[in-house]
């Protein structure tokens, strides 16, 4: 009976379409995660500032980023905030130790590339890019500590089921195995795989250092969450409702910002004196063991000359 209650509830969800004044915002981030805080910041900036009200939820809620799309599409849910932005071209950005930080997403999405490759996000999927959600890089975890790019040898290590991930442990010398994220704390705590890779904030909340020994802090993808925005309802926002939403994104993101370093301090403490051990294994191997994978994947994105400039602005 609980489980026909649960459907009933969350088909709820997804068809109940919102108020004329009512923006949904969708994030896999749940409460007291930074990402969280952030969309608190972005409701509260937006309520102050125009008739609108948020709606946040949390934790997938409303289903996995393919489902949102769709439901932004038809103008049922207004907002997300996901690590899939919805078009390959951009996804593709988080390729091992291609961006650095922050800027370089933000000065890759300045350019006229990245405007045709927003111009085909509108016209493909009904939703536009709004900025950022910051999350922390990924690290890797392991039943064991991992000191060096040797020790990662064999390890069978959880993947998301992207070709950039897989190809990427591959190239470490890890044996990459896809897996919903759903699965991985059961398939860690018995023995299934022997590791997975997440942001500290995730690895956290996902309490995936109980039943792992080791966490290696390689920063080997730096990718954040992308927040879009239904386009029909972007369109029909009056300009200055329209700048509203972009200053609330850009102080949810300031939020963020700040929150991670303090958050992933405790956390790494927690995974401490939980008897895990972090250590931080020189980078340069790392990165040279995965630049074929760069040129590769990159090059198959985006063709050569945009790779090329791609490398550049990541190199800054």
């Amino acid at each position: 009976m609980k489980t026909v209650l649960k459907a009933v509830a969350f088909l709820a969800l997804l068809t109940t379409t919102a108020s004329a004044d009512e923006i949904r915002y969708a994030t896999w981030a749940k409460q007291g995660e930074a990402q969280y805080v952030g969309a608190e910041e972005f409701k509260r900036v937006v309520e102050e500032k125009t008739d609108h009200t948020v709606t946040i939820f949390p934790g997938d809620q409303l289903g996995k980023p393919k489902e949102v799309y769709t439901q932004m599409a038809l103008g049922t849910t207004q907002i997300l905030a996901s690590g899939d932005p919805g078009l390959k071209e951009i996804e593709y950005l988080a390729l091992p130790y291609l961006m650095k930080g922050m800027k370089n997403y933000q000065d890759v999405l300045k350019t006229d590339f990245a405007e045709v490759w927003n111009e085909k996000l509108i016209n493909d999927r009904k939703v536009r890019i709004l900025g950022f959600m910051p999350r922390s890089p990924r690290q890797i975890s392991a039943n064991k500590p991992i000191e060096t790019i040797e020790d990662l040898a064999g390890l069978k290590l959880r993947a998301p089921e992207r070709d950039y991930y897989v190809k990427s442990l591959s190239a470490l010398g890890a044996s990459p195995t896809p897996m919903a994220f759903a699965e991985v704390y059961t398939a860690l705590q018995t023995g299934v795989v022997d590791g997975q890779e997440n942001p500290i904030e995730t690895i956290y909340a996902q309490k995936f250092y109980e039943v792992q020994k080791g966490v290696a802090m390689l920063d080997y993808i730096v990718k954040p969450a992308y927040v879009t925005i239904s386009a029909p309802f972007w369109d029909s926002l009056s300009e200055a409702d329209q700048a509203v939403l972009i200053e609330a994104n850009e102080a949810s993101t300031a939020v963020v910002e700040k929150l991670l370093p303090e958050q992933q301090e405790k956390y790494l403490q927690v995974m401490k004196d939980a008897g895990v051990t972090i250590t931080y294994p020189e980078k340069g191997p790392f990165i040279e063991a995965t630049q074929s994978v760069r040129d590769e994947l990159g090059t198959k994105a985006w063709g050569k000359d945009v790779y090329e400039q791609i490398k550049e602005i990541g190199a800054q």
